[in-house]
């Protein structure tokens, strides 16, 4: 399956919809799609769509948060919406859900097993 970015704009915000595996081989595709946007423009929002994100390691985790450092760097925003409860574990396990504004009450997912 191919990787692919779609990109729309609301007013100040930019949307990436990303659609496939988000790992080793697409991590760098991520972080040039945010910084390209920040090179142009900087736009207020940056929002990370992954609905479509079949599946997250932790390159692909790397790229998130350099994207949000990028982001934060050039005074814009970068935030994500739709995040599969895979993709969810895998932020909380690495601690990194409170980085991506995800509110405490959602800090520990669910459906982890018991003792996890």
């Amino acid at each position: 399956m191919d990787f692919v970015i779609t990109r729309s704009y609301q007013g100040t915000t930019v949307r990436l919809a990303l659609h496939g595996e988000l790992d080793l081989a697409t991590a760098g595709e991520v972080r040039d799609a945010v910084t390209a946007l920040l090179a142009r423009s900087a736009p207020e929002r940056i929002v990370l769509d992954l609905t479509c994100v079949s599946f997250i390691d932790s390159t692909g985790i790397g790229s998130l948060v350099a994207c949000h450092q990028a982001a934060g760097v050039s005074g814009s925003r970068l935030e994500l919406e739709n995040i599969s409860s895979f993709t969810r574990r895998q932020l909380w396990a690495t601690g990194l859900l409170g980085l991506f504004g995800f509110p405490a009450d959602h800090a520990t997912p669910t459906d982890l097993p018991v003792g996890h």
